[in-house]
């Protein structure tokens, strides 16, 4: 039993491409759960008309993608969560089956990171591709990870709300690196599967500048603050907080970079957030991992 979760913006007819491929899925007994981020494209009467077998839910306010998501997730029905972001397409009929027999197959394995191609079905989808393994010689090649994109993904439920689920903390970008940060950290396991694949149409992303001016800063801040043991830390944010401020300056987003900075007080105060450092066993770990 899975069930499929997609959260939904601004993208009507990528979603509905989407939702046309899951339901041709075969070999599997699963739900769809769709939640809206409040789109004003007709998405949601649209996905009601075409598919009114889905679960719908709509957000009273627009709340990001990691809100979106763990509200989807928290409706499921079954253990296992297959995610999709709602750019993509899923041309394999037997993909939620395969995701199906590979949990069960790997007990010990908490989450699987699908491969991400291009829209021609060929190329892997090489911009997001954050392994810690070169995408030339491991995408067609199984192995353990520290990263899953929520553009493809298949999770254990339990072991994902145990981990804390999506930082809704973070609005968007790199809550997928702080989940599997925490999931490796409680003692799970995320492997990357090629046999699972997702075609990523990338489909425009709205505030698509302010994720590169102000939100990746913050977020990157946050993670190290909240994270990471001291000097981790400081070695993680120095180089990339001097490449940030290098790049604002030339482009001129100053302002929002120290504004950047000055957002993780207070998201840190508002949400009442505490320092959680990974612990020696889960550095040591993602040492091997990313050999």
């Amino acid at each position: 039993m899975i069930s499929v979760v997609i959260p939904s913006y601004r993208r009507k007819e990528s979603m509905l491409a989407l939702l046309r491929d899951v339901m041709r899925q075969q070999g599997v007994n699963f739900e769809v759960i769709v939640v809206d981020d409040v789109s004003d494209d007709g998405s949601v009467d649209a996905i009601k008309n075409e598919f009114p077998e889905v679960k719908l839910l709509v957000n009273t306010h627009n709340s990001g993608p990691a809100v979106t998501r763990n509200r989807g997730v928290r409706a499921a029905k079954y253990e296992i969560i297959v995610g999709f972001d709602s750019d993509v397409t899923v041309p394999d009929p037997n993909c939620l089956a395969k995701t199906c027999r590979a949990l069960n197959n790997q007990p010990q394995t908490t989450a699987i990171a699908f491969r991400l191609l291009q829209p021609d079905g060929m190329t892997d989808d090489y911009a997001r591709w954050w392994h810690p393994k070169d995408y030339r010689t491991f995408s067609k090649k199984p192995f353990e990870t520290d990263y899953f994109s929520g553009t493809g993904y298949a999770f254990r439920k339990s072991a994902m709300l145990e981990a804390g689920a999506f930082p809704e903390y973070l609005y968007m970008h790199y809550e997928e690196v702080i989940l599997a940060l925490r999931t490796i950290d409680r003692g799970g396991r995320i492997m990357y599967e090629p046999s699972l694949t997702v075609i990523h149409h990338e489909g425009q992303v709205s505030r698509r500048s302010e994720i590169k001016s102000f939100y990746k800063h913050r977020n990157q801040l946050l993670l190290a603050y909240l994270h990471y043991p001291f000097f981790i830390a400081i070695g993680y944010i120095l180089p990339r907080s001097f490449y940030t401020f290098a790049k604002a300056l030339k482009g001129g987003y100053l302002r929002s970079y120290f504004r950047s900075i000055a957002s993780v007080s207070k998201v840190v105060r508002e949400n009442h957030l505490s320092r959680r450092p990974v612990s020696k066993k889960t550095l040591q770990k993602l040492k091997v991992i990313r050999h």
